[in-house]
């Protein structure tokens, strides 16, 4: 069986642009909005402040390598946005207040040799900064690359990588003026776009556990298991994952430099599963049906190697 781990992160920084300089803040209900369609949407979504997907270096006294390790369920994003340009990237970036991403549909690598990231439906919405004049036709229409799909949507490919050796497609919109969608799915893309713009759309967090804490960082992930059949349990990263099991939740605690893993689960069994792969400290108890770990954000190669399964763990891995 292969191992699965997430792309080193050494591969991040060909993707990466210097920070840009923001001003003012995007309303915090647009992005509880966000994030409650991308958890209806999709098994998995991680967050990121704007600040961190727009440098290359390290962030909030980590090193440059764990900073890049918070990054990487935004690559695609990063990836695609490179395409566009660096004007187009820069001005993209410098315009985000934050990033949401939802996957799904999680597949081991194509080509002949098994060997790459973990392929999965995705779909990356940009919450803009208040006041922000950013204009995606505008952006887009300067680069060579991208062409119209369809009234108020552009197209446009990446080359392809290991796991997917054929060229990498993005569709993307502007929804509302203060969303930039960019998805590998044109379903994907039109059911976010249609929930987002939608005025029946009613926020639905409620059953999302630790919510009110989890949300407060600016890093974070969640994860409601599907358990759905015929599920490649080696790509998804469910291998320890009893029936029972509920969710998973991580998020980067800044004051003390670390990632906190929690799941969520009426019985033991899987905690007791993921210990017993010695991959990362043991889950404890923390309450009725939850159990967390934290990760040690030290720079070194211990903290790299937990990170690569925390987020293999959310189904952002690789075969290696």
């Amino acid at each position: 069986m292969a191992r699965v781990k997430w792309i080193p992160a050494v591969m991040l920084v060909a993707f990466l642009l210097p920070g840009c300089a923001r001003k003012g803040t995007a309303n915090a209900a647009d992005q509880q909005r966000a994030a409650s369609v991308m958890l209806d949407h999709f098994e998995t979504a991680f967050y990121a402040n704007g600040d961190l997907l727009s440098g290359s270096g390290g962030y909030k006294g980590l090193s440059q390598q764990d900073a890049n390790e918070l990054r990487a369920p935004f690559i695609y994003l990063l990836q695609g946005l490179d395409v566009l340009g660096k004007p187009a990237s820069h001005e993209m970036l410098g315009s985000t207040d934050a990033a949401l991403v939802g996957a799904k549909d999680f597949r081991p690598p194509a080509g002949r040799t098994g060997l790459g990231d973990v392929q999965s439906r995705f779909c990356y919405v940009i919450v803009l900064r208040s006041r922000s004049t950013f204009d995606l036709g505008k952006v887009v229409s300067k680069s060579a690359a991208v062409s119209s799909a369809e009234a108020s949507m552009w197209k446009w490919s990446a080359a392809g990588t290991e796991g997917h050796p054929e060229p990498h497609q993005f569709y993307a919109m502007q929804v509302a003026g203060m969303y930039v969608l960019i998805s590998n799915n044109l379903d994907d893309l039109h059911q976010v776009s249609a929930t987002l713009s939608s005025n029946d759309h009613a926020l639905n967090l409620g059953g999302i556990r630790d919510w009110e804490g989890i949300s407060q960082h600016e890093v974070w992930g969640y994860r409601t298991y599907r358990h759905s059949e015929g599920e490649n349990k080696d790509a998804a990263g469910t291998m320890n994952v009893m029936p029972d099991a509920q969710s998973l939740a991580f998020f980067f605690d800044a004051k003390q430099k670390a990632g906190v893993l929690r799941l969520f689960s009426p019985t033991a069994g899987t905690a007791d599963k993921m210990n017993g792969t010695n991959l990362l400290s043991p889950f404890k108890a923390t309450g009725s049906g939850a159990w967390e770990t934290t990760i040690p954000l030290t720079g070194d190669q211990k903290s790299s190697d937990q990170m690569f399964v925390v987020m293999s763990w959310f189904g952002f891995g690789a075969y290696l």
